[in-house]
Formats: structure tokens, C-alpha cells, sequence
């Protein structure tokens, strides 16, 4: 897994989290002080941020729909163990391919 994007990942959930810990202080619409209503600008925050954990996911193979493009199939390798001992055991081990 790509280190950066998964930094990229916990920094939008973070900053989801904090938005909408905002949005529930305050509320929805706003009035400025030139007396137009306008949404919060948290919310503005909170969606964009879900866009960004949504793509990550796909992504990281996370999501419904990038779970169908996941291939997993086994391979067999024997130990470096049960070579020595002249036993032919293998040893299961399961390769990705997102």
C-alpha cells in the first residue's frame, strides 16, 4: 500500500471528523452580515473531504464496486526449512493484484 496515499486517506477522515463536529455546533444556514443566508462552510469541508476518502478506498481496492477488480490467488513455495530437512511441505501464501 502506497504510504503517502494512506497518509492522504487518515488526513481527509480527519478533517471529515472535525467538520462535522463543527456542523453540530453550529448551524446548517448562516446569516452574514450583509443578511444573506448561506450554507456553513463546514459542510462545504465535510463533502469534500467524504469525496477524498471515497476515492482512496477505490483506490485501496476498499470500496463495493474496486472489491470486483481485487484478484487473489494462491501460490505454493516451499520452505527454505522443509528443504533442508527433505521434506517437500509447501507453504500457502496469497498474492494481490489490485
Amino acid at each position: 500500500m502506497d504510504r503517502a496515499a494512506l497518509a492522504a486517506y487518515c488526513q481527509a477522515y480527519g478533517r471529515w471528523v472535525e467538520a462535522e463536529r463543527k456542523l453540530k455546533e453550529t448551524p446548517l444556514l448562516i446569516k452574514l452580515p450583509s443578511g444573506y443566508i448561506q450554507q456553513s462552510p463546514w459542510l462545504a469541508v465535510a463533502n469534500k473531504q467524504l469525496e477524498l476518502m471515497h476515492k482512496y478506498l477505490a483506490e485501496f481496492g476498499l470500496s463495493p464496486t474496486s472489491r470486483t477488480r481485487v484478484e487473489a490467488r494462491a501460490l505454493q513455495k516451499t520452505s527454505k526449512f522443509a528443504g533442508l530437512m527433505g521434506r517437500d511441505y509447501a507453504a500457502d501464501w496469497l498474492e494481490l493484484n489490485v
